[in-house]
């Protein structure tokens, strides 16, 4: 990841921010840094893959098609 870094705000859910808060605690990594790998995470696979990596977040039946094509009765 680039060394040079650039502060930005960012509202979340209340859970969200607990689930992270555990996840660091369990990680012994701060919540920023999860963020950032997350964040990192996205962009890669958004280069790698285009729009396509939001089909299940956008059309959650998407995922259910992709099943029942995959699996004919």
């Amino acid at each position: 990841m680039d060394k040079k870094m650039s502060n930005t705000t960012l509202a979340i859910p209340k859970t969200l921010k607990g689930d992270l808060k555990n996840m660091a605690d369990e990680t012994g990594m701060s919540v920023n840094h999860l963020i950032r790998l997350a964040a990192n995470s996205l962009v890669v696979n958004y280069k790698k893959s285009g729009p396509f990596i939001f089909a299940d977040l956008i059309n959650p039946e998407h995922r259910e098609n992709l099943k029942n094509d995959n699996n004919p009765l």
